[in-house]
């Protein structure tokens, strides 16, 4: 920052504060941070309204809740200004890797994102930093922590402040580190000046289209949860119908083929917060334990993981379907 930025009482003058901002949000560890203001879009809101009419959203009732918010993300704090937008690298090749040697060893995939320790906590932490940060900057400022909880399209605000940009797999889309991030959001009363959005560099490119097991999407930039394997094997309770079973083959939470096929996934750099440290034991043990594991043992391992939203009866449903697809598999051969 230079002198000329700031105002003669040492306030943040302007552009001194966007720059506070970014560089207190790097500092604090983020790996991407953007200013995206609050004013509603109307097509990003009828498209999700499209997505919800047609139940592409399947049994997650929750999505189709809060529509008011949704449409307006000021309205989850008053006098709501600007959103702090803020991205964390968690790409790891070992946990990749692990995948790949997994079904060898009688044991399941799980999504790299959910190897670790729970995002929700690591981000919520650190944007917690930050807006200790901030309000020790900025006199009178009110905030709104925001990660994955609120309802508010946090792709659509990570999009507008220039983040990344969306693609055909619905996964925003980042320089550097492709679509292996986390996003979270600061909602602020203060008044920023926005990041300009970036342009789509997708193309004619359809890996992730050709790639879905499933065929989960359905057209470019828009997927059916109900065919999609990630949302049959956390977010569905219940039976999974027989239809997607074979395709689930060794997943046992999450799909990542998608990202995986996506050319600006080839060049992803390690992750400091979420690399190859940190694996949830619960990954480590064999499916035919899984098949049978306790409520009570199922939430001690998962405690502090994205692995609890599936609950122990999921876990049960997954680990039974992918152990018998492994078994079929390796009977072939």
């Amino acid at each position: 920052m230079t002198k000329s930025s700031r105002s003669h009482h040492g306030a943040p003058g302007p552009g001194d504060r966007e720059t506070f901002v970014r560089e207190s949000a790097l500092d604090v560890g983020f790996s991407l941070v953007g200013i995206a203001d609050l004013v509603p879009d109307p097509e990003s809101g009828r498209a999700f309204d499209r997505w919800i009419k047609a139940g592409r959203h399947g049994d997650m009732r929750y999505l189709s809740g809060g529509a008011d918010k949704r449409h307006d993300p000021r309205l989850l704090l008053e006098g709501a200004r600007s959103a702090v937008c803020v991205a964390v690298n968690y790409y790891s090749k070992s946990k990749i890797d692990r995948n790949r040697s997994a079904p060898s060893e009688g044991k399941g995939e799980v999504a790299i994102y959910a190897q670790g320790q729970d995002y929700h906590t690591v981000v919520g932490d650190m944007l917690g930093e930050l807006d200790r940060r901030l309000k020790g900057r900025f006199a009178g400022m009110e905030s709104r922590i925001v990660v994955d909880t609120q309802p508010i399209s946090e792709r659509d605000l990570a999009i507008r402040a220039g983040i990344g940009w969306l693609g055909k797999n619905t996964c925003v889309i980042s320089p550097g580190y492709g679509s292996w991030i986390f996003l979270g959001e600061l909602i602020i009363n203060v008044p920023l000046r926005s990041d300009k959005p970036l342009d789509t560099l997708c193309g004619s490119c359809t890996a992730c289209i050709d790639a879905c097991p499933t065929g989960a999407i359905v057209e470019p930039f828009v997927i059916d949860a109900n065919k999609c394997i990630s949302y049959l094997t956390i977010e569905k309770r219940g039976d999974i119908p027989e239809d997607y079973h074979r395709s689930i083959g060794s997943r046992l939470f999450g799909c990542d083929t998608c990202q995986l096929v996506c050319p600006f996934n080839i060049a992803a750099t390690e992750s400091v917060l979420f690399g190859a440290r940190d694996v949830n034991p619960i990954i480590k043990r064999p499916l035919t334990e899984l098949t049978v594991i306790g409520n009570e043992e199922f939430e001690k391992f998962t405690r502090d993981s994205a692995i609890s939203r599936c609950k122990p009866a999921g876990m049960r449903r997954n680990a039974f379907i992918t152990a018998g697809n492994i078994a079929r598999h390796y009977q072939r051969d």
